[in-house]
């Protein structure tokens, strides 16, 4: 990695991009009847591969905006998004679609598991809407869940989980496709104390592993653990040092 003359990152040449997200003065503005709401307003961000970064702010602040557009589940208003390389604003449907698919793992504060199915089945969908062969993802499915130490639950349904266990579910589903993001919602706002300790040590273990890790929180706790914190105001983001 090397540096511009005015000091920014600049990607090494022939390498992988140094910056897997770079957003440049985006905007996202919603009409709501005869109003315009700017629920992000100016924002410009980079994230290093393999970086961990937590967003704080207020409710209302553009927190869960920003990460809906990081995850190209949304699209900005005005501005520019490179995602690992990619200029997102020059993707069709099917093109964003694939890059969700393979770049891209997202855990939810609700867990968002289908309540009739195994923890092993649960992890398996993503693959299923993939077209991963069925011994492939079976396997790809164990090997994950194992990994977050759920290895004796594969045939347990969500209702005989607590919510530790579905939240390790839910990270084990995201990771299945090996994503090189992981993009988490306030993964422990579900979750009592030693809970949430256990899955932040779980996701500081993936970090560690590799994985570029953006995760939403209102707890300070989980905002002070990650390698770089950033709080949000009014659609606008601000640094913390």
């Amino acid at each position: 990695m090397t540096a511009g003359p005015d000091g920014a990152r600049a990607n090494a040449p022939g390498g992988p991009p140094a910056d897997v997200i770079v957003l440049d003065a985006v905007t996202r503005v919603f009409q709501v009847g005869d109003s315009e709401v700017r629920a992000l307003d100016g924002v410009s961000l980079s994230v290093r591969r393999g970086e961990s970064v937590a967003l704080m702010g207020p409710s209302g602040s553009g927190k869960s905006t920003l990460l809906n557009v990081l995850g190209c589940l949304d699209t900005p208003t005005s501005g520019r998004y490179v995602l690992d390389g990619e200029a997102v604003e020059k993707l069709s449907e099917d093109q964003l679609a694939d890059v969700r698919q393979r770049k891209i793992g997202f855990v939810f504060q609700a867990y968002h598991l289908v309540a009739r199915m195994s923890a092993a089945r649960n992890v398996e969908l993503p693959m299923i809407f993939a077209g991963v062969p069925p011994a492939e993802r079976r396997q790809r499915a164990q090997e994950a869940l194992t990994s977050v130490g759920l290895a004796h639950r594969l045939t347990h349904r969500p209702d005989q989980l607590s919510g530790g266990e579905r939240q390790r579910v839910a990270i084990a589903r995201a990771t299945a496709m090996r994503p090189s993001i992981l993009l988490a919602d306030e993964p422990t706002g579900n979750l009592d104390t030693k809970a949430g300790d256990e899955i932040l040590g779980l996701l500081e273990r993936l970090n560690a592993e590799g994985l570029t890790l953006v995760i939403v929180t209102h707890d300070p706790n989980v905002g002070r653990r990650a390698g770089r914190l950033l709080r949000m105001r009014d659609g606008r983001l601000v640094e913390e040092p």
